[in-house]
């Protein structure tokens, strides 16, 4: 297969993947206020819920070995991992609880672990280094556009028949399945020719990372400036849907306008804009970018608490557009910047899931921290967050002002 042919191949089946995933998640992002509202969940498993998408990405550094232990068989490890973690989800329409839910949704993100580094392969391997960013913007905008659409009318399905949600989740099943399933056939020839890497996988986690960022410093710097990002984003993920739903008492249409619609439609016109900054600069100049601009995201929520029923709405909606605009500067920089430190093919999982794993080690903190905050006040994670983006951005751009011998 030439390379035209192969970059033809990956494109469609990259952007085909990219609908189907933002079909599905814009109707799983409204899981935690359905868990609130309609099977009465304790803030306590929400909190847990939050914590899913990153916790389960300390199996990340687990999968890395096992692609470059075995890369001739990357399409069977695509096919077995689709059906032990994205499939189950159809199961919901059987066992519609909130601990059903919680139990699936982790089989769910669970799968997001293993797609992460399968990605990294296939676009350092059939797309052009000075293409990396803009194909990646437009596969996002793709990926928002049916992002939007599902999240807006699942908001409407929701206040007309707030039962729909379980037969919802059950086919969200079947089609994430499909779209995982599918990465499987992406051509991926140069890295199935691979030689089989020898080095044996440390089952601790932590000696495993030290060594990686014994070899890259600069790598360590950016993943420091992440692992705090995380503390702004994540500390606030279980206030948020109890902001809205217990303070606020905002109506699902209204949730999932703000949530969805507002956030993905900034995403999708400003991620071409940070996606030529990306290709122009690094994922560094990105990410200093992105969470300077995340500050307003929990500020505007603070606002929104202490204004009227009638104008916290407009807060609300405000925040998102800041959330938005930040997150889609952080989507390239989170998903495709590890790439950017790896100086060999085999590198790549390696870097992507010495990055993803952070998120995990991450996820078992900052929620908890969150949870422990809101006891105080609903209020103070908010507060929390301010102070870990501003801190996140100062770090980030320690990169850009000192040398190699310096970090």
């Amino acid at each position: 297969m030439n390379n035209l042919t192969t970059r033809s191949k990956t494109l469609a089946i990259q952007m085909f993947h990219s609908s189907l995933e933002g079909t599905v998640y814009g109707m799983l992002i409204m899981a935690e206020v359905i868990m609130r509202r309609e099977l009465k969940a304790s803030i306590l498993l929400i909190t847990m819920f939050t914590m899913l998408g990153s916790v389960t990405n300390l199996l990340s550094i687990y999968f890395s070995h096992i692609l470059t232990k075995y890369p001739g068989k990357i399409k069977t490890i695509i096919t077995v991992a689709a059906m032990f973690t994205r499939l189950p989800m159809a199961l919901f329409f059987f066992f519609n609880t909130a601990e059903a839910l919680f139990v699936l949704s982790a089989l769910y993100y669970l799968g997001d672990t293993f797609i992460k580094p399968v990605q990294n392969i296939y676009m350092k391997m059939n797309y052009a280094r000075t293409e990396l960013g803009k194909i990646y913007a437009y596969s996002i905008s793709l990926n928002k556009v049916f992002f939007i659409a599902a999240v807006y009318s699942f908001g409407l399905w929701m206040d007309n028949n707030s039962s729909i949600y379980i037969a919802v989740f059950s086919i969200c099943g079947l089609v994430s399945f499909l779209s995982f399933f599918m990465l499987g056939y992406v051509p991926v020839s140069e890295w199935m020719k691979e030689k089989v890497s020898e080095r044996k996988v440390d089952l601790l986690i932590f000696p495993t990372l030290i060594a990686v960022f014994k070899k890259n410093r600069r790598f360590l710097v950016y993943e420091a400036a992440f692992f705090i990002y995380g503390g702004g984003f994540m500390v606030v993920l279980a206030a948020v849907p109890i902001l809205l739903v217990d303070h606020l008492n905002l109506s699902y249409s209204i949730i999932s306008f703000g949530r969805g619609v507002v956030s993905a439609v900034v995403i999708i016109l400003t991620i071409p804009v940070f996606g030529k900054l990306f290709d122009k600069k690094d994922p560094v100049h990105v990410g200093v970018l992105a969470f300077s601009i995340l500050i307003a995201h929990p500020a505007l929520m603070i606002t929104a608490y202490f204004l009227p029923v009638e104008f916290a709405k407009w807060s609300v909606y405000l925040s998102y557009v800041s959330f938005g605009a930040g997150m889609a500067a952080v989507t390239l920089c989170w998903n495709i910047g590890p790439m950017f430190f790896a100086k060999n093919n085999m590198e790549i999982p390696e870097m992507t899931s010495t990055h993803v794993t952070l998120t995990g080690i991450r996820g078992l903190i900052w929620p908890v921290l969150g949870y422990f905050l809101m006891k105080l006040h609903i209020i103070i994670p908010f507060i929390f967050s301010i102070g870990f983006f501003i801190t996140a951005a100062f770090i980030m751009r320690t990169i850009l002002e000192k040398s190699d011998q310096e970090i």
